[in-house]
């Protein structure tokens, strides 16, 4: 049986759940929803899922039980903290896994395929039980009857939810997303993509997963683009590498304030190693666009300020449309590392996948090849 949004939060509310922290999913847009203005669970939106394991563990050593909420594509961040610090202190957290590419990834979301078959083994292989939420049943309430005693042990215990099984309503009235200006004068992503290829020439752009990506797709399809699908938060990173491998090269990375959240740390490697060659730009929407709209902690976050005691040399912030290429072609000009922040505005078409039309291993196959000319390409 299919659970609805307020029935999930509701079963959590009756096992005692005072927290919950979590990276958006879309298979949990709803409960996210409702958890925004439910009475008695605190939402922590956290900047990763080992971040919110760490957050639900803290919880529940201070006496108020905590649940997890993360998809399968970042189970990998929740490992250390599960291994190092749930496990053998003996800290019992309900977590929530959501099924993506489960029990098999489509064609156009091959990022999937490993995490949708591997999660079960990996928790198997770790001894801590698990068991499934499926559409047709059993429902949330017997679900969670079955982990009470592996947490009542000590132990860890893990929901895994594949899609459909939890209804995805949204709760009205939820405040859950960001409020956008209603005169427009903030960028979409649409506005942001189409300056920065405006500029562009022979530059190599990296852009984040989610809509970032398939905006450029859209609007610019070329060998010399570079489209993420998974690895949320190391887009900068994969930037570095290839700008101090190739220093004779200009590399542009369109980011995210989500993805830039998930994994800060990279900012400070940015740094330190100072390449010239690395124009950064950040698109602060203050929102998870891609599962939902669900707001990030941007808001409290100076994307700026953090980039300048990193030890990037150029940092510059806008907020206004018009302001958006002016700053793309200073950026351009300028000795990096330069990190562009642009305030800008949720919502906008999605646009399709560029896996749809161009697999992934032929984005990195044209993408290398363009950039290793007279080179061994990658294979």
């Amino acid at each position: 049986m299919t659970t609805t949004s307020k029935a999930f939060v509701t079963a959590l509310e009756n096992h005692d759940i005072g927290l919950v922290a979590g990276v958006p999913c879309s298979y949990f847009g709803g409960p996210i929803s409702e958890l925004g203005h439910w009475p008695g669970i605190h939402y922590v939106p956290a900047a990763n899922e080992g971040t919110a394991l760490a957050t639900a563990a803290g919880s529940r050593l201070a006496g108020r039980p905590a649940a997890v909420i993360a998809q399968n594509s970042g189970f990998g961040n929740l490992v250390n903290p599960l291994t190092s610090l749930v496990l053998p202190y003996q800290i019992p957290v309900l977590v929530f896994v959501s099924m993506r590419g489960w029990p098999k990834a489509s064609s156009g979301e091959p990022q999937h395929h490993w995490m949708g078959r591997v999660v079960p083994d990996w928790l198997d292989s770790l001894d801590v039980p698990h068991r499934m939420l499926l559409p047709d049943g059993p429902g949330i309430d017997e679900v969670l009857e079955e982990t009470r005693p592996v947490l009542t042990s000590g132990r860890p215990a893990f929901v895994l939810v594949a899609k459909g099984a939890v209804q995805d309503e949204k709760a009205a009235g939820t405040p859950d997303a960001v409020p956008q200006p209603a005169d427009g004068e903030l960028p979409d992503r649409d506005d942001l993509v189409e300056a920065v290829l405006a500029e562009v020439g022979p530059e190599f752009v990296f852009s984040t997963t989610g809509y970032l990506s398939r905006a450029l797709f859209n609007q610019g399809d070329r060998p010399r683009n570079f489209y993420m699908q998974g690895s949320m938060g190391h887009v900068a990173s994969l930037a570095l590498g290839s700008a101090l491998a190739r220093p004779s090269e200009r590399f542009v990375v369109l980011d995210g304030d989500g993805s830039v959240l998930m994994h800060m740390g990279a900012l400070t490697t940015v740094g330190h190693f100072a390449p010239p060659n690395l124009v950064h730009v950040l698109f602060d929407n203050q929102v998870y666009d891609s599962t939902g709209g669900q707001a990030t902690t941007a808001a409290t976050t100076e994307f700026d300020t953090i980039a300048r005691g990193s030890g990037y040399h150029r940092v510059r912030y806008v907020a206004s449309t018009a302001a958006v290429r002016p700053a793309i072609q200073d950026a351009f000009r300028a000795e990096g590392p330069t990190l562009l922040v642009v305030r800008g505005r949720a919502g906008g078409a999605a646009g399709e996948r560029a896996s749809g039309a161009v697999t992934v291993p032929e984005i990195a196959r044209r993408f290398s090849a363009e950039l290793t000319a007279g080179q061994v390409p990658l294979s």
